[in-house]
């Protein structure tokens, strides 16, 4: 039940109260900071709020040089997609947002065949078909 919620309001007001709230002359980079600080107060207080047993287990053979050897490009990345998604729910319609934000499902399906090997299933080839599809017809290729 909360992902549903937690879909719907993605995928039917977020852009649009993200671009009526948003102005064009907003420091992107501060907004996508504070997003990021946020998910770490958020992340903090789940991790430190919970069982001691839970968090030390959580903890144990981390340390920052490895966090960030593991975690640094990535983090960065999720970044520069942040800013990105920003400019996106400035500039496009809702619709149009998020029939190109699910064309990552796309790539991410090509990544995991080219890189990995991974073969999709029938079902999950006649959805990624229908998605790009989809995307096409609402940009009008």
């Amino acid at each position: 039940m909360v992902q549903t919620a937690k879909t719907l309001f993605e995928a039917a007001l977020q852009p649009g109260l993200v671009r009526k709230f948003t102005p064009q002359t907003i420091c992107r980079s501060t907004v996508v900071m504070m997003q990021e600080i946020l998910k770490v107060l958020i992340s903090s207080f789940v991790l430190f709020g919970g069982n001691k047993d839970t968090r030390k287990e959580a903890l144990k053979g981390w340390n920052v040089k490895t966090a960030l050897m593991i975690g640094g490009l990535p983090a960065a990345l999720y970044c520069v997609q942040n800013m990105a998604a920003l400019m996106a729910y400035q500039n496009l319609e809702p619709l149009t947002f998020n029939v190109l934000n699910q064309t990552k499902t796309l790539s991410a399906a090509l990544c995991c065949y080219l890189i990995m090997g991974r073969k999709q299933s029938k079902t999950q080839m006649v959805s990624l078909v229908i998605l790009l599809a989809s995307a096409l017809i609402i940009e009008k290729v």
